[in-house]
């Protein structure tokens, strides 16, 4: 009997899904040149806020900034010129799906490591392509702080959050389009390309996933510690349409609903419970989304606070990658398809 019991101890899986096949890991992967979004000047309402007006020539440049011995904290500022970077499985290892990855950083910068390039390669390494975005943010004067920065934009009259991501949206949106539309360079499928963002960059993923176009707005869509920045929410589509008459009243005697035309696409929703920075929004846009009709993957962690990105941390937010590379795998966006 005790031999019995530990032959079926050792065949039964350990955990759930997301645990029960570790993810395979590419060998080698490809990290190509950054393509500019915009083969011309990007579109920019004149009266935006955030551009500097009136300064010198070349005063605003692209710049980077780190934190000695902390190789998690690079940050970009001042991006005027809004471009993606290509991070390709191996030739012949892409499963033909694709992410955009869209950093944090309040749009006062872009956290390009921690929400960037270490999610693009954990994933390329997977056989996903991924697609670095470095969208434009505000623009920062030269030799000032970022408590002076930050002061000066806010002290802007009805600046709001929305505003302020407004060109990082229009870059999220153009840089779908153009990714898709270079399907066959990328070895993807058109049809099975999506966006995870990072707070700043969570909003950006969240806004193209409500897009009023259906046909512009991502396949899927990861938002972590980030989500739609708007004071009211649009009216959300409906997941799924009515009932026909005479259904019954009872949750659990209806049949399974069918979808809706125009429906959103599948969502991924990951956040530490003590974020006081968006836990409030995070927690409104889910309601929504459930209002009507949606059950967007969403993991609520006991603790990790805001912008966790890869940095390990030695709590569960370290898992959300793994728990995000199951969900792909659960709406079945990481079958093999063949590169052509």
């Amino acid at each position: 009997m005790k031999r019995f019991a530990f032959a079926l101890l050792a065949l039964a899986p350990l955990g759930g899904p997301a645990q029960s096949q570790p993810a395979a890991v590419v060998s080698t992967i490809r990290e190509l040149a950054p393509v500019k979004v915009w083969p011309a000047v990007p579109p920019l309402d004149p009266a935006w806020p955030g551009a500097l007006a009136g300064v010198r020539s070349g005063a605003v440049v692209e710049r980077t900034e780190a934190t000695t011995g902390d190789p998690w904290s690079e940050r970009l500022w001042n991006v005027t010129v809004s471009t993606y970077q290509p991070f390709l499985p191996e030739v012949g290892k892409g499963n033909g799906t694709a992410v955009i990855v869209a950093p944090g950083g309040g749009f006062y910068s872009l956290s390009v490591e921690k929400d960037g390039r270490a999610v693009a390669r954990w994933l390329a390494q997977r056989g996903i392509a991924a697609f670095v975005l470095r969208y434009r943010t505000l623009q920062r004067l030269p030799d000032e702080t970022e408590t002076a920065m930050r002061t000066r934009i806010n002290a802007i009259p009805a600046f709001s959050d929305a505003l302020k991501g407004a060109p990082a949206l229009a870059d999220g949106l153009e840089a779908l389009k153009v990714i898709r539309a270079r399907a066959r360079e990328y070895g993807i499928d058109p049809h099975r390309v999506g966006v995870v963002g990072f707070s700043a960059g969570g909003h950006v993923a969240g806004t193209m996933a409500i897009e009023a176009d259906a046909a512009a707005r991502p396949d899927f869509a990861g938002l972590i510690y980030g989500m739609p920045f708007a004071e009211e929410l649009p009216v959300l589509p409906q997941a799924n349409l009515p009932y026909p008459p005479g259904t019954p009243v009872e949750p659990w005697l209806r049949p399974a609903p069918t979808p809706a035309p125009g429906r959103l696409p599948p969502l991924f929703m990951a956040m530490a419970q003590d974020d006081y920075a968006v836990g409030r929004g995070f927690r409104k846009f889910y309601a929504a989304l459930f209002d009507a009709g949606y059950h967007p993957e969403t993991h609520l962690y006991s603790r990790g606070g805001h912008s966790f990105g890869m940095k390990p941390h030695g709590n569960t937010t370290d898992l959300w990658i793994e728990q995000f590379h199951a969900w792909l795998q659960s709406e079945g966006l990481l079958a093999q398809r063949p590169e052509k």
